[in-house]
């Protein structure tokens, strides 16, 4: 696959990210993250198992298969779970734009776990990410209340998505099936929440109603193009590029919620300069 096509896909997966943001944001204001969560899991299995049957896969091996269901637990139950918890408590741009962080700890995973070797306008343009979202994290007045376990939420689920990164890579690195593994691991996921309500008999935190829920059915639709864009783009482009690309959801994040969110979200100058440190990043790496 051509290194442009890759980077493309990154960015579509980044621009379906920062629309799932603003999408969770809107189903939550009637329902909760459980059943954000739990809808959109429902949705990628219908949705991701129908391409499956039209496309089997031509292989099978067991060691890719659970590195696969690690990267659905990674991020479709912790990190998404930790993400929709994030978006409630701090809203979709402070959420976004530290969760945006997750480049930052893909690359150093993929280094230490793969022996990726960072080309240098990678790093710089990672740096630029990661900046952009410091500096669109330091912005607004929200920030100056929050206690310290509010803000490692978002941190948390940035690096258990950096983790899933890793693992989808190793994974496509032994069985390169890229509807394979997405519906491995978003069944793992689905697997894994329905044990958990479960056993913590936390059924009751679903709230399935048509006015939140419909949002959530958008999302699952969304978050499974960017699935299939992103295990793409990672069975022949590199963890630190696509991950540093799709790390500019933010940008998309706080663009779609100053449209679609109107009054309800905080946006202000140093979200908004943070965040074009993130798209100057994203063409450091593109470009050059």
């Amino acid at each position: 696959m051509a290194p442009l096509i890759v980077e493309l896909l990154s960015l579509f997966t980044a621009l379906c990210y920062g629309a799932s943001s603003v999408l969770a944001r809107k189903g939550m204001r009637d329902s909760t993250p459980m059943t954000g969560v739990i809808v959109g899991s429902i949705v990628q299995m219908i949705l991701l198992s129908a391409l499956l049957v039209a496309n089997p896969p031509e292989a099978f091996n067991w060691t890719a298969v659970g590195l696969f269901v690690a990267s659905g637990i990674f991020a479709s139950t912790l990190g998404r779970l930790l993400n929709f918890t994030s978006i409630e408590r701090l809203g979709v741009p402070l959420s976004a734009a530290i969760i945006g962080s997750n480049p930052l700890f893909s690359t150093l995973f993929a280094a230490m776990f793969l022996g990726e070797q960072v080309a240098a306008n990678t790093l710089l343009g990672t740096v630029l990410v990661v900046a952009g979202i410091a500096v669109a994290r330091s912005g607004g007045q929200a920030v100056k209340g929050l206690r310290g376990r509010d803000i490692m939420i978002p941190i948390a689920a940035a690096t258990f998505y950096g983790a899933a990164s890793v693992t989808r890579k190793a994974a496509l690195n032994i069985l390169p099936d890229s509807v394979f593994g997405a519906v491995i691991g978003a069944l793992s996921s689905l697997v894994v929440y329905s044990i958990y309500l479960i056993v913590t008999r936390r059924t009751r935190d679903l709230q399935i109603n048509w006015v939140g829920s419909r949002f959530f059915v958008i999302n699952g639709v969304v978050l499974t193009l960017a699935w299939l864009s992103m295990f793409t783009a990672l069975t022949t482009g590199k963890v630190s590029v696509v991950t540093a690309l799709g790390g500019t959801s933010p940008l998309f994040a706080v663009l779609l919620s100053a449209i679609l969110l109107k009054g309800s979200e905080e946006l202000n100058l140093r979200i908004a300069v943070g965040c074009l440190a993130i798209v100057a990043g994203a063409a450091v790496i593109t470009l050059f």
